[in-house]
Formats: structure tokens, sequence, C-alpha cells
């Protein structure tokens, strides 16, 4: 049986974003043609510059936001973790490397491929797939560059107290900013609402421990959720499946689990 494979260009208004967090059960590969993106992965904040390229292993929920105030065109490609075999403990969950203006070619090459299935697509897409990954892992180990050290230290604070009342008020104190002033800057640099930020970190701490397994009420209690029936709650809405069932799977498998609802072929444009 053909592998399936996705590869799609497309161009996209300066302020569109992803309507929510969602993750799938392939590989994603992203290349940023023009323009500037923000990708939230985990509970990470990346920012992507005109010809950089995103990976992100399978079942990591992610998004992507707007970043600067012009429109912007973008590969996204989805292949099977199997196109990978061999390399899983080398890749880490995701990375994301600026300036390799050379994957383009690689990437229409593997968006023809994407259009015009043949009994060889598959086998062609796999070759430039790999070929994409591990190149884009090489120019990012030579290139390691710094991270923003406000979304550092942001991220920092939340995941250290996370299991705390992080409020707007005490993470503007601690970066010694306004409430007002830290709000804004918070959202100028990562295109998100800082609820919605830790509301993220909270579910992926929450993931983490039931993966662990942990029983439903710890993993609420660990992750900041005082109330466990709002944990539950705000688990299913964002992951679109109950902590319990998550568990379960969790459990069974050892593996994440895919969401049952959005899928790849559900992705919004980005």
């Amino acid at each position: 049986m053909e592998e399936i494979f996705t590869c799609q260009f497309r161009k996209a208004s300066p302020y569109n974003s992803m309507a929510s967090l969602h993750r799938h059960d392939m590989c994603e590969l992203y290349f940023l043609s023009s323009g500037e993106r923000r990708y939230f992965i985990l509970d990470t904040v990346l920012t992507v510059h005109a010809k950089g390229f995103v990976f992100i292993k399978a079942g990591l929920f992610h998004k992507t936001s707007f970043s600067g105030s012009s429109q912007h065109t973008r590969y996204v490609a989805n292949i099977p973790s199997s196109w990978l075999s061999g390399a899983e403990d080398v890749l880490p969950l995701f990375f994301a490397v600026d300036d390799v203006p050379f994957l383009e070619v690689l990437f229409s090459q593997l968006q023809m491929e994407a259009d015009n299935i043949d009994e060889v697509a598959s086998l062609r897409a796999r070759g430039l797939a790999a070929q994409i990954v591990s190149q884009a892992y090489r120019e990012w180990k030579e290139r390691q560059q710094p991270h923003d050290p406000f979304i550092d230290e942001v991220t920092t604070y939340v995941k250290t107290n996370i299991a705390g009342d992080l409020t707007l008020d005490s993470l503007a104190s601690h970066m010694g900013y306004s409430r007002n002033y830290f709000s804004s800057l918070f959202h100028e640099k990562t295109g998100m609402k800082l609820s919605d930020f830790i509301r993220s970190s909270r579910i992926s701490m929450a993931c983490k421990a039931l993966e662990r397994g942990e029983k439903v009420s710890s993993a609420a209690s660990l992750s900041g959720f005082s109330d466990a029936g709002y944990f539950k709650d705000v688990f299913r809405s964002v992951m679109k499946i109950s902590p319990s069932a998550y568990r379960k799977n969790a459990e069974r498998s050892g593996k994440w689990v895919s969401c049952p609802v959005r899928t790849v072929h559900d992705e919004v444009s980005l």
C-alpha cells in the first residue's frame, strides 16, 4: 500500500493565523518562502524568517500566527514518520533554521510529486523529504542561533512555576515591566495572548504527566489546575480527547496519540 504524503504551496494574508493548536500523525516540514511567521510548538515560541525551515515530529501540538505586516508564502509538507526511519534518535522533536534558500527547489519538486501521483511518486518523494530533513538538520547543527532572551525568560518562568498561580501581573512583575507594556510586548514577539501561552504550556505539562502514567487528578495538579473538572474541559477543548482516554492510549502505545478530529487534511491555511 502506498504511503500518503502531502505538500502544498500557499500565499496568505499578513494576519492569517491558525484557529487553534493542533497536531497530526505525520511529521511536518515547513518552508517559509517569503514573509515572517511565529511558530508555537509544545511550550516554545519560534520566529521563522523568509527562507527558513521548521521540522516537527508527529504528535506534537503546534500553531502558527502572524509576525509583521506583510503577506507570506510557504510550503508545508506532511510525511510518514517511517520515511525517516533510522534517524528517530538523532532528530530532535522539532527544530528551526533560518536562511536555507536551497531547500526551496527541493520543496517545489516534492510538491510536484504530491500533485502528480503515479507508481513512483511516493518513492521519489521519500528521497526528497529525506534530503530536505538531513540538509536542514546539518545546517541547524552548524548554526545554532540564540533565542530571543525575552521569550526565553518568560518560557523558563512559566515552566518553573507551571503548578502555581501564573498571572499577567506575576509575569510582568518578574520581568520588571508594567502589566500593559508586558502584555503588549509579549503579543508583539509571539503573536499570541499570554493566557493562550499559559494554557498551552499547562496542557503540554499535563500530557507529559499522563504519558508517565500519572492519574488524571495528579496531572491536573502538576500542570496548575486546581479544579479537576475544569482541567478535563480545557484538556478536551485543546486535545479533542479526554485526559483519561489520552492516558489509556499513551499507556497502550507508549507514544503520543494522534488527534482524532484535527488531522493534516484539516489543517488551516497558514
